[in-house]
């Protein structure tokens, strides 16, 4: 599992290798199952996206993955234990208190009475010449296109398929994130009509779940996930050739040794 701690409500993933092993994987926390997968003879492992149940106390629990043996048809089991860690607790800051000064009491002049000294000659202040800043103008940033699929990194909005990446390389990993969906229910995320990952939506119809293409092919891949609702994303596949170079060289090589072994034989 990874992380293998976490706080309720946080997200890891399950990866699994059974053999051998048919039909569906069935992986459950604390006894209860929570996420499934699928296993054949040709695919014996893989990964499940998955949620710590909400609520659930600070502990250890285990996490166990069972599946059907595909020679003796007897069960077969792993499993591995996962640690809750508790909420923090938001600390509040006590009120400050400010103590007022105690009030200037000014003596009050008798009239009549003259004053000593000098008369007091209030200057005038000069006129100021502050001009007050303008606040500047924030732009408005353009609706976006309805219709348009969502690639970015940013956490989802109902409705929406996000992918971490807009863009990958082969065999780099891709994860796909969406809400409003159904809770509790399994997701399948289709690409050109393959199955690319699968996942299961937690109590408040979100989830997140990874994506593995098994075709490599240059260009934009459209990512469908059907979980009650239909949510879309798209990602592009980047594929680098290397440089000829060598393999000129090389056959200019050949092509001068072979000429060397017929003159040796002409004479």
């Amino acid at each position: 599992m990874k992380p293998s701690s976490g706080q309720a409500g946080s997200s890891f993933t399950i990866s699994w290798n059974f053999y051998p092993c048919k039909g569906p994987v069935t992986f459950s926390w604390n006894g209860t199952p929570m996420w499934s997968a699928n296993a054949t003879l040709e695919q014996t492992s893989g990964t499940v996206a998955a949620t710590v149940p909400g609520g659930g106390a600070a502990g250890t629990y285990p996490v166990t993955g069972t599946c059907t043996n595909a020679r003796t048809g007897g069960p077969l089991s792993a499993g591995s234990r996962f640690t809750v860690t508790p909420t923090p607790t938001p600390t509040t800051t006590p009120p400050v208190t400010t103590t007022a000064p105690p009030p200037v009491t000014t003596p009050t002049t008798r009239p009549g009475t003259p004053t000593a000294g000098k008369p007091t000659i209030t200057p005038t202040p000069p006129p100021s010449t502050t001009s007050t800043p303008t606040t500047p103008t924030t732009p408005t940033t353009p609706p976006g296109t309805p219709g348009t699929p969502t690639t970015s990194g940013t956490a989802p909005k109902p409705g929406d398929l996000v992918l971490d990446r807009p863009s990958i390389k082969p065999g780099e990993p891709l994860s796909a994130s969406g809400t409003g969906c159904l809770p509790s229910r399994m997701v399948t995320l289709m690409s050109d009509g393959t199955e690319v990952g699968s996942a299961y939506t937690d109590g408040s119809g979100a989830f997140t779940a990874p994506v593995e293409f098994t075709r490599i092919e240059a260009g934009r891949h459209t990512v469908v996930a059907e979980c009650g609702v239909r949510l879309t994303g798209a990602v592009d596949q980047v594929v680098t050739r290397s440089s000829g170079g060598q393999t000129g060289t090389l056959v200019i090589l050949v092509f001068f040794v072979l000429a060397g072994i017929t003159v040796i034989r002409f004479r």
